[in-house]
């Protein structure tokens, strides 16, 4: 036989072919579906929102090396994600490998969240066949995986999500379990170590490790499945040696998981805690849950106009909308397979053995197994995922994970399994008893795939893509704004930003992002911005106080701060930010420059430091900005839940004694004046006992209002302080609902500096 005749029979016979046509179709696909030929890879296709902070990881990711610290944000200090703990450092290292081909964020970013859908598709199309579903079918299905209406959704604001392409590696090992089979084999061959490293077990071990890299919440799914796929089987088998080799492989993920949040974990405990940077509420499990209607119904951008409205109508109908979690008609119609299954299986069951004959009734009778295998773990899936699941009896014990809807997209894995492996099963019967030639089935798999294709392609992408004309006019005007800015501003100046606004996931009052305030960062290498600090640190949160000043206190304590400029994001406001502006003006004069689209103004800083710099001494001024920059600060925290996104100072709480916190990170010893108002339960006469953390307290009366301003001088030692609220009416069974507002600290040093 020639070397070409080789070649040949080997690609016949080689999954290479189908895997190259899976990611050439896909890309195909993806590229029509996000209408990228109205696109440009060196603008983000996504530039508001979330999608901001994205960029913010990947460009800091380019430029320091890691995403953890970014001296360019949180002006003076620096930005530390360490306090918002994310374990998706698989994406960071993809943006890194990227980074070796441009060193441009919007390429990079936008050249990983199109790779995003074409790995998605390889790892399902490995998944499906692991399933036994016929490889133009599981073409098909692996592209409609890669194109569900989860990864639109998702998109670039939340990208470390929409890079959900291991979740199918973690999918396929729980079939192997299921199936009774060993995941710590090797390869046979004459050497050892190359047979164990190409074996299952090593790729097991490859597999768990990116899942557990990729995602805290796929992570944490695949081990709720693993758990449950280790007990059935031992229930079923009763083998330990299949139990003890899924716990293997539970241990080997938790240990990755605790590896990547490492870094996060050490900072805390060498910096304290920080729990205002990454709060939750316990209600939120249920709030981010997922409903059995909502995987039923068209996604929200369906194409066809009745079926997005009619999804439009019930998030906007019924309570708890969620994310907008969908499966498109496809996965909809698995869903339904699934539940039906379900409805008439039953654990035990006998499997067929290696002795057993096989042929087409043995083959059928597995991919009914197969059926019943993915029908419970989409049980179990739905059941940890569905509002009042069992999610919410982990909540009791960790808020940390709340979005258990994106379990959708593991359920959209498994019910295109029950759809495919269903439509197989029809189609070998079909053939059986009409007797269809080998030539006529396979042309017949072909059409019917190339139509399960076009029929999830129209269901599931999204009939309107990214306004891309508007998206580049506005970040080109940025891109103009910023970088004359830049050339005007000596390297290194930091700018402060107005409003501020606590980031991340934090509102403006006119319900603007926080992300928002990250733009600057995006277009300039040389400037550091005051927004974008980690809140719940008084490092990070120091701009609140200085901005709640009124304009003259606002602009000295500004260029005590160390700042060169004022820049005010004028969408933060109802007004454009035209009082604002009003009132710096009649400090310093007209805005130094403005941007085309009067988005951004700047107003120039630096001779009022000038001035300061010869009032002050060199060691002066950087104590007055070390004392304005790094206050003494307040977290409602633990007690009281806040009750704006945009007012730090107000909050309430149902528990008899609630606290909150006075937050001191220097080594010496404070003087401030703390002043609040505290609402308590209108019952006539109603008291409370307010108890400082200097072992002094005050007693108070609530006026016929409920409310009572409390203001106590007092001395804060380092560390978190307590301040806590002792109500008299009120026990644990019946606890008063106590509101906290209008809350204050005043420190003696800053008020020299403003002549109070």
């Amino acid at each position: 036989m020639s070397r070409r005749d080789t070649a040949w029979a080997w690609l016949s016979k080689s999954a290479v072919p189908w895997y190259l046509l899976t990611a050439g179709v896909t890309a195909f696909f993806t590229y029509f579906a996000l209408d990228l030929s109205r696109a440009k890879l060196g603008v983000p296709w996504l530039y508001t929102g979330d999608a901001l902070a994205t960029a913010d990881h990947f460009k800091t990711t380019l430029e320091q090396g890691w995403y953890e610290h970014n001296p360019n944000l949180g002006a003076p200090w620096g930005q530390n994600y360490n306090d918002f703990p994310v374990a998706d450092n698989l994406h960071m290292i993809a943006a890194k490998v990227l980074g070796l081909f441009s060193g441009h964020w919007p390429v990079v970013l936008n050249m990983y969240y199109f790779l995003g859908f074409i790995l998605a598709a390889l790892a399902a199309y490995w998944f499906f066949r692991v399933c036994r579903m016929w490889p133009p079918l599981a073409v098909a299905l692996s592209v409609l995986y890669a194109l569900a209406p989860y990864h639109f959704i998702r998109g670039e604001s939340h990208l470390f999500l929409a890079s959900y392409y291991c979740v199918p590696l973690g999918l396929g090992l729980l079939i192997f379990l299921l199936r009774g089979e060993s995941l710590w084999t090797s390869r046979p061959s004459r050497y050892r170590l190359l047979g164990f490293l190409t074996g299952r077990g090593a790729f097991a071990v490859v597999a768990v490790a990116l899942l557990a890299t990729s995602s805290t919440y796929y992570g944490v799914f695949f081990i709720i499945l693993l758990v449950f796929t280790a007990a059935f089987v031992l229930v079923r088998d009763h083998s330990w040696r299949r139990f003890m080799g899924a716990a293997g492989i539970g241990v080997v993920t938790v240990v990755v998981m605790l590896i990547n949040m490492a870094p996060d974990v050490i900072f805390g405990w060498v910096n304290g805690p920080n729990p205002g940077g990454f709060f939750r509420n316990a209600d939120d499990s249920e709030v981010y849950a997922l409903k059995l209607s909502q995987l039923l119904l068209p996604w929200a951008g369906n194409r066809i106009t009745a079926l997005s409205d009619l999804r439009a109508f019930y998030d906007r109908t019924f309570p708890l909308p969620s994310e907008q979690p969908a499966l498109g008609l496809i996965g909809a119609l698995g869903l339904v397979i699934s539940l039906l299954v379900v409805a008439y299986m039953v654990i035990a069951h006998r499997r067929r053995t290696a002795g057993e004959p096989t042929g087409p009734a043995t083959i059928a009778a597995g991919h009914v197994e197969t059926i019943r295998y993915v029908s419970l773990l989409t049980l179990v899936a739905f059941l940890f995922s569905t509002i009042g699941g069992l999610s919410t009896l982990i909540s009791f014990f960790t808020t940390a994970l709340r979005g258990w809807n994106r379990m959708s997209i593991v359920i959209a894995a498994l019910c295109l399994v029950a759809f495919g492996l269903a439509l197989q099963l029809l189609l070998t019967w079909a053939f059986r008893r009409l007797k269809f030639p080998k030539v006529v089935a396979f042309v017949t798999v072909g059409v019917v795939s190339v139509g399960v294709l076009g029929v999830g392609y129209y269901d599931q992408t999204p009939a309107v893509a990214s306004d891309y004309p508007g998206i580049t006019a506005s970040y080109t005007a940025d891109e103009t704004f910023f970088s004359a800015l830049q050339q005007e501003l000596p390297a290194g100046s930091d700018v402060f930003q107005l409003p501020y606004i606590p980031f991340p996931e934090n509102l403006a009052s006119n319900g603007l992002v926080t992300s928002d305030e990250i733009i600057p960062f995006l277009h300039t290498t040389t400037l550091n911005w005051s927004a974008g600090g980690i809140k719940g640190r008084p490092q990070s949160d120091w701009p609140y106080a200085v901005s709640e000043q009124p304009g003259p206190q606002l602009v000295k304590l500004a260029a005590a701060s160390g700042m060169s400029g004022i820049l005010i994001d004028t969408w933060a406001f109802d007004d454009k930010g035209a009082a604002l502006s009003a009132e710096l003006s009649a400090t310093l004069g007209a805005p130094e420059s403005t941007s085309s689209d009067g988005h951004w103004q700047f107003f120039d800083l630096r001779s009022e430091r000038r001035a300061l710099a010869a009032e002050y001494t060199p060691d002066q001024l950087a104590e007055i900005e070390a004392r304005v920059t790094d206050p003494v600060d307040l977290s409602l925290l633990p007690g009281f839940r806040p009750t704006s996104t945009s007012d730090l100072t107000a909050g309430e709480a149902d528990t008899v004694s609630p606290r909150f916190t006075l937050l001191n990170d220097r080594p010496d010893a404070r003087a401030v004046t703390v002043s609040f108002t505290l609402t308590l339960p209108t019952a006539p006469g109603a008291t409370a006992v307010v108890s400082f953390p200097d072992g002094s307290s005050q007693s108070v009366v609530a006026g016929p209002d409920g409310a009572v301003d409390v203001t106590q001088s007092l001395t804060v030692q380092p560390g978190d302080q307590p301040v806590e609220v002792t109500v008299a009416a009120g026990s644990a069974a019946a606890p008063p609902v106590v509101r906290l507002s209008d809350l204050r600290i005043e420190e003696q040093a800053v008020g020299a500096l403003l002549g109070d």
